[in-house]
């Protein structure tokens, strides 16, 4: 048992009623063993077959009296004698089994859920403080995963069900001497499984289950049907069972303990009458003893109020939360008779070691994948020549880009720029030639028959050829676009808007990166009325000898490792607003053939600029704006924040404003869907 890391059933000695061997040797741990082993062993084939594949079938060890779960290594432990116990078959046995199955995969799936362990955890907590919940629970999880049973094996295991109910489990239907609530649990398991026959039960309990029954949605399909059906989840099953069945079995839990406090206010006003009564009897005899008499009844008396006083407390420890009355432990006797007839094969107890077990497994899991996925991460960012930390930041910024909003057009801003690519990839192609037929002249001749019959006919000009429609190619497109990119990494910089500004630039990266790619598959199979060659460069200024050099040269090249390497770039930030200095470089590369590409409709060049403050040089920076406009050049400007409100003088009357950093990606996306749009 030392590396047995299941959770141990209870180990309580059980008394056993069967017919074999010796009682000391039947209760022999090791004889328990032999014949889970025996019982697995001899059935393997129909248990595995029931399973299929979804989990293992292994006997109890030594020392497990009854089921066990290893959600861990997904297996499931069967003791037979758990059932063998209740005197059932081989047959009903099995059928048992195969109901544990179907928790133990109800558990399972639960748990693979969001936030699984932790609803499981809420499950438990609830069956630990309320055993009605409890049985109600089981009542309704032993219908659902009955009927998964049957629908997953056969027909037959209907009758073997009916008969474990009828002559085991629910012997006498009549449960009117149960709590109400208890009898509305029992009678709606039984008579969901054995519709046949009408449970005996108090008229509100009866008025309750007709209720649940008559309850029916647009399907025509009724709750129980729905809530029970094999293919409803555990988590939406406790759904049902919490809007619809729980409160009915607290309104009948209130009544059952209002009737509970008047029964027991009844016996302690008789009591006391009795008491009062034999008091009086006392006062009134005469001799020696009489006032003896007095002082010990007072003393009586007053260690009787205090008794009194501490049994109410007593009754209230157990927090049953009905003030000082415990439904819990007041019908104690009751839940346990009740219990039996439901079993549970594995305790309460048992299911929070194997989700304390479960959790561990998780942790260790999730530690181990992270730690595999480190690795693989790290020889990728070697391979690429980046850091493992640039790689994994990159990916992280790539993710966050999903969550982005056009506030416009309140569509990603991802998807939009991909259906923006489509569509000039899409107007880029040459049209296909669309066949015309039939008609008198062509160049295809499809019907030679038809030729020969027309012309002994004296028909010399049949319709028997077909030929092409040829659509007018479009003008007017560009060949080339090159897009440079600004950043702004002076000091005030630091924080979100930085962290902003990294994303926008991915964004433009993944946008130009696909758009460049479809260019080059398309170029390269012919498929293009005009090829389009798509470069970008990224420059950032903090007033350093470097702002004149740009972090990603301009080319057709956008590799992951220069994606990569930018965007890290870009995550720093130190120094003034030299804005001006990347101007200026772009404008001094501007020769007179970049300019005749311009004007004469070849080349498509765009400058986009962030900053969050005024420039550093703003007469310098009116002067490179003036030289890149009469290029030809378009030049837009983005003020970040309220501190950047001078971009929308300066860069007039092509400026924007993100007035909150986290609205920069989704202006810059608007931008390129703009000045892309034309090419």
């Amino acid at each position: 048992m030392e590396n047995f890391s299941v959770i141990e059933a209870k180990k309580e000695e059980k008394s056993r009623e069967i017919p074999m061997q010796g009682e000391s040797a039947i209760n022999s741990p090791k004889n328990e063993h032999e014949q889970a082993v025996n019982f697995v062993e001899s059935h393997r084939d129909i248990l595995e077959h029931y399973a299929r594949g979804r989990i293992t079938i292994e006997p109890a060890p030594e020392g497990l009296s009854t089921f066990a779960f290893n959600l861990e290594e997904n297996t499931i432990y069967i003791n037979s004698m758990f059932y063998k116990e209740l005197g059932l078959s081989d047959e009903r046995t099995i059928f048992a089994s195969f109901h544990e199955i179907e928790h133990f995969l109800e558990k399972k799936q639960i748990l693979a859920e969001d936030g699984g362990a932790q609803k499981f955890k809420k499950y438990l907590d609830r069956i630990k403080k309320s055993r009605s919940f409890s049985l109600t629970d089981n009542c309704v999880a032993d219908v659902h995963v009955n009927r998964t049973v049957i629908s997953k094996s056969n027909e037959g295991m209907s009758d073997v069900e009916v008969g474990m109910y009828k002559e085991v489990l629910f012997k006498d239907k009549d449960f009117t001497k149960a709590p109400r609530h208890i009898q509305f649990a029992q009678a709606l398991l039984r008579e969901a499984r054995v519709p046949d026959e009408m449970c005996v039960v108090d008229p509100d309990v009866r008025m309750k289950l007709d209720q649940i029954k008559g309850m029916k949605g647009k399907s025509g399909l009724s709750l129980m049907d729905v809530m029970t059906a094999p293919d409803t989840s555990m988590s939406d099953r406790l759904a049902l069972q919490d809007r619809f069945i729980i409160p009915i079995v607290e309104e009948l839990k209130k009544k059952d303990v209002e009737e509970e406090k008047k029964k027991r206010q009844k016996q302690k006003d008789e009591q006391k009458k009795n008491e009062q009564e034999n008091k009086g009897n006392g006062k009134g005899e005469k001799g020696e003893g009489g006032e003896k008499d007095e002082e010990s009844e007072d003393g009586e008396k007053d260690e009787e109020s205090e008794d009194g006083e501490e049994g109410e407390k007593k009754e209230g420890q157990d927090g049953g939360g009905e003030g000082d009355f415990d439904p819990n432990e007041v019908w104690k006797e009751e839940y346990d008779k009740a219990d039996k007839a439901t079993p549970n094969a594995v305790s309460r107890e048992d299911l929070e070691k194997v989700l304390e077990e479960y959790k561990k497994a998780e942790k260790a899991k999730v530690k181990s994948e992270k730690e595999i996925q480190e690795q693989i991460d790290k020889e990728y960012a070697d391979s690429i020549g980046v850091e493992k930390c640039e790689l994994q930041k990159y990916r992280e910024l790539i993710k966050e880009l999903e969550s982005i909003v056009d506030p416009e057009t309140d569509r990603n801003v991802i998807e939009e720029l991909r259906e923006l690519i489509s569509k000039i990839i899409a107007k880029r192609k040459k049209k296909k030639t669309n066949p015309k037929y039939p008609v008198e002249e062509g160049e295809s001749l499809v019907e030679p028959a038809e030729l020969v019959a027309e012309v002994k006919k004296g028909n010399l000009s049949p319709r028997v050829w077909e030929t092409y429609d040829l659509k007018e190619k479009r003008d007017n497109k560009f060949g080339e676009v090159e897009i440079s990119l600004i950043c702004d990494r002076s000091g005030s910089m630091e924080g979100e808007k930085l962290e902003e500004q990294q994303k926008a630039a991915v964004l433009m990266m993944e946008a130009l990166k696909e758009l460049g790619d479809m260019c080059k598959e398309e170029g390269q199979s012919a498929n293009l009325s005009k090829p389009l060659e798509v470069r970008s460069e990224i420059y950032s200024f903090q007033s350093t000898g470097r702002d004149g050099v740009p972090i990603k040269p301009m080319s057709v090249e956008l590799s992951e490792k220069d994606r990569i390497t930018s965007a890290s770039r870009l995550g720093s930030c130190e120094g003034s607003t030299t804005d001006f200095i990347p101007l200026e470089t772009i404008a001094k590369g501007i020769d007179d053939e970049v300019k005749k590409k311009i004007h004469e409709g070849e080349l498509k060049k765009i400058v986009i600029i962030f900053t969050d403050g005024g420039s550093d040089s703003p007469d310098r920076v009116k002067t490179a704006l003036k030289d890149l406009r009469e290029a030809g050049v378009v030049v837009a400007g983005v003020g970040i924040t309220k501190s950047g409100e001078q971009a929308l003088t300066t860069y007039a009357p092509d400026a924007r404003l993100a007035d909150t950093a986290k609205k920069l990606p989704a202006i810059l996306g608007d931008l390129l869907k703009e000045h892309l749009s034309a090419v």
